[in-house]
């Protein structure tokens, strides 16, 4: 799982350090337009086309280490590629690999590399590129290392073929693997200075996809361009696609009413549905793998408590939320996971209100105040904190509303102590299989880095464990849904909606559906015409 929003995902992936933008960046062309002069962007004969997308929170790097980072991952989405990653009905299929296997004892995957890919500067691929990378990631052990949890090394057999070697029996590995960008080995090494490359790769990129960047970034943004060499290539593929940063939700409505932005990526639903009527704009709802949940601290503090955690838990007002800040659109949560899952307890129902239950159970607390962490950058995650906080005064509780940057949230899971007692994310599962993800959130062996909430039960750790070693999807499926149950059952959080992600875009584009490879849409999907 990973909050946005990949992991920020909020949207669980937000960043690090920044360079200046050039100024003219932004500027150099307009929504639909070229900056060169040629065809707008509903040209779908191949001429030159340039779009600008709208999005929300910081984007600070490139490097595809931390493409846990949805801002990072929105970008890095179009420069790099895995080997494999998931099709529209959630199959596995190759992306740079064009055959993979797993081993009978789930120890090592074994691939072959497609043909006749190239990086950005004309570099062939090759397995030495895949061993480079995934050492890299695990060398550097944070971010998006945590796909590769339980890896041990990459034997290269020859330019075309590799295998991955693990630490220990693990069938869901090869999911996390969809998540993992390769970089061009050389490339990288050559600009490698005293930090692994990642100041380089802050606002430069060593990728094979089919955009490439133009070397500069900031927190406010950057552009790609389309690689005409690309093994994929589309001319129907806008020919530049400027990322511009606008975090209030009014503004990004406003510019995409005024042809000033093509792809507005963080709308509010309510400023999505005065978007409805306009001639030229379309709307999509885009039902995500995510949910919106509070993620309570389980080994400290008053959330330690149980009980506690589950009067927090009925204390929401889900139903008012729903109707009121969401629009009614998306789902409220019915489970650990969310609604885009077919593997979840049978007997799942949504998550309510329970005022007289709450009240009792809460009375422990006494007038012992809490805190909630919230991101105010998200318009919607403010409204929905401040619910909270009105739905807990009115059980005679005091929350404090804590603003927290999504980068110094991460830190806090370093240590059980400083995680908050409560937090609100938008946290979403990364691959149609949710096992790696549930092991991340759920298995006390993770304290200290992905478990949110420091949370430990050893039925947990169990079932996980089992679950890592068979390869038969379905019977993984039995032993995810009994995880799901237990982590419910102990109110490790409260769930409370499938992320519904709303996007308001310019009629005649093409593409904008959800992906499971970025969240909540991949623009490696986007076409003009």
């Amino acid at each position: 799982m990973t909050s946005n929003p990949r992991r920020s995902r909020t949207i669980a992936r937000t960043a690090i350090l920044t360079v200046p933008l050039v100024a003219s960046m932004l500027t150099a062309c307009t929504a639909g337009g070229s900056s060169s002069g040629g065809g707008g962007g509903g040209d779908a004969s191949g001429g030159s086309s340039s779009i600008v997308v709208a999005f929300k929170h910081e984007f600070n790097t490139m490097d595809p280490l931390r493409s846990d980072y949805a801002q990072t991952n929105m970008v890095d989405n179009v420069l790099y590629e895995p080997l494999v990653k998931f099709d529209a009905k959630n199959n596995m299929v190759g992306s740079l690999a064009t055959e993979f296997k797993l081993a009978p004892d789930a120890k090592s995957i074994a691939f072959t590399l497609r043909d006749n890919v190239t990086f950005h500067d004309g570099t062939p691929l090759t397995a030495k590129d895949v061993k480079f990378s995934l050492d890299r990631y695990v060398r550097l052990g944070q971010g998006i290392a945590s796909q590769l949890q339980g890896y041990a090394s990459t034997t290269v057999v020859d330019d075309k073929h590799v295998v991955l070697n693990l630490k220990a029996p693990n069938a869901f590995f090869i999911n996390g693997i969809a998540n993992v960008y390769i970089l061009e080995a050389d490339m990288v090494s050559k600009n490698a200075g005293s930090d692994d490359s990642q100041g380089w790769l802050q606002s430069h990129e060593a990728g094979t996809g089919p955009y490439q960047g133009t070397g500069t970034s900031s927190a406010d943004g950057t552009t790609v361009t389309r690689y005409d060499k690309y093994w994929g290539f589309d001319d129907k593929r806008p020919t530049q696609m400027v990322f511009r940063r606008i975090d209030e939700s009014a503004t990004e409505r406003d510019e995409l009413k005024a042809g000033n932005v093509d792809i507005a990526f963080g709308v509010s639903a309510v400023d999505a549905a005065a978007l409805k009527d306009q001639q030229n704009v379309d709307v999509a709802f885009l039902k995500t793998s995510g949910q919106t949940q509070l993620f309570f601290n389980t080994s400290t503090g008053a959330t330690a408590n149980p009980q506690i955690r589950e009067g927090l838990r009925l204390a929401f007002d889900y139903a008012g939320g729903f109707q009121k800040i969401l629009n009614s659109n998306g789902t409220i949560a019915s489970g650990t996971v969310s609604d885009a899952f077919t593997c979840r307890p049978e007997n799942s129902t949504p998550s309510a209100q329970d005022k007289d239950k709450a009240r009792q159970l809460l009375a422990g607390l006494g007038s012992q105040a809490l805190e909630l962490r919230y991101q105010s950058v998200d318009s919607v995650q403010t409204q929905l904190a401040t619910l909270f906080q009105s739905n807990l005064k009115d059980l005679g509780v005091t929350v404090n509303l804590v603003p927290i940057a999504f980068p110094d949230y991460l830190k806090t899971l370093s240590n059980p102590a400083t995680i908050p007692s409560m937090m609100l994310l938008n946290d979403y599962i990364l691959t149609p299989d949710p096992g790696a993800s549930l092991d991340k959130l759920y298995n006390s062996k993770n304290i200290g880095s992905t478990n949110k909430g420091a949370y430990s039960n050893s039925k947990v750790d169990e079932l996980l464990a089992q679950a890592r070693t068979i390869a038969d999807s379905g019977k993984r499926c039995d032993l995810y849904k009994q995880v799901e149950a237990q982590v419910s059952q102990d109110s490790v959080s409260a769930n409370l909606y499938q992320v519904t992600f709303p996007v308001g875009y310019r009629k005649g584009l093409q593409g904008i559906v959800f992906d499971w490879s970025a969240t909540p849409m991949s623009f490696f999907n986007v076409r003009v015409g």
